[in-house]
């Protein structure tokens, strides 16, 4: 039953080659946009389709390209609504109901200031509110901006090739290559143990 549905995934992103690159593209600047990135899992889909047109030989340079551009996007809109709107944002929904969004996102800038762009991309909604509250803020546009490509280079190859690594390994796996399987096992269990203890290290700091 799964081999069917890797099948499939494959098999879409194989023949829309295109379509699979603009659904990356749209995945990474909905995962920073502010609200859109609390209801919508933007780094599940990356991933998923990221890894599905690596198993289907796609080379993975333009879905990384698209994936940091994505990032700064995304992150550059909520910077820009933050700047705009101010403190009426609070007062919104879902902020209005849900008031430790908000918090949470204001405590970690205070913490960690124009790092704090940077290290949100790897906190679950917080990779959505921080740039929120440096507009809000009043964060110079220029600090913003350094903060934001600088990070996305490292967030786009940190879930990019690890879901790359994931879909080869499947791949390997089902083909019974015991070796390959070892090799690509190895590399994704790294890469996802660093990605894993950042999350859960930063993560911890804002509980």
């Amino acid at each position: 039953m799964i081999w069917s549905w890797v099948d499939s995934i494959v098999g879409l992103v194989a023949q829309n080659p295109g379509w699979a690159l603009a659904i990356a593209f749209a995945a990474a600047i909905i995962e920073a946009v502010a609200v859109l990135g609390i209801l919508i899992p933007g780094t599940p889909i990356l991933m998923a389709v990221a890894g599905a047109a690596a198993v289907a030989g796609q080379a993975m340079v333009p879905f990384l390209v698209l994936a940091i551009i994505g990032a700064v996007i995304g992150d550059f809109v909520s910077f820009w609504c933050g700047g705009r709107y101010k403190d009426r944002l609070r007062g919104m929904w879902p902020f209005s109901r849900k008031p430790h969004l908000m918090n949470q996102a204001d405590w970690f800038f205070e913490r960690y200031g124009t790092a704090s762009v940077a290290l949100c991309r790897f906190v679950p909604v917080l990779r959505s509110t921080v740039p929120l509250v440096a507009g809000m803020a009043g964060m110079r546009r220029r600090r913003f901006v350094v903060a934001n490509v600088t990070s996305a280079f490292v967030w786009a190859p940190a879930h990019v090739y690890p879901a790359a690594i994931a879909g080869l390994s499947l791949e390997a796996l089902r083909d019974g290559d015991w070796v390959a399987v070892g090799l690509w096992g190895g590399m994704l269990f790294i890469c996802c143990g660093g990605v894993f203890l950042l999350h859960r290290t930063l993560g911890a700091r804002v509980r």
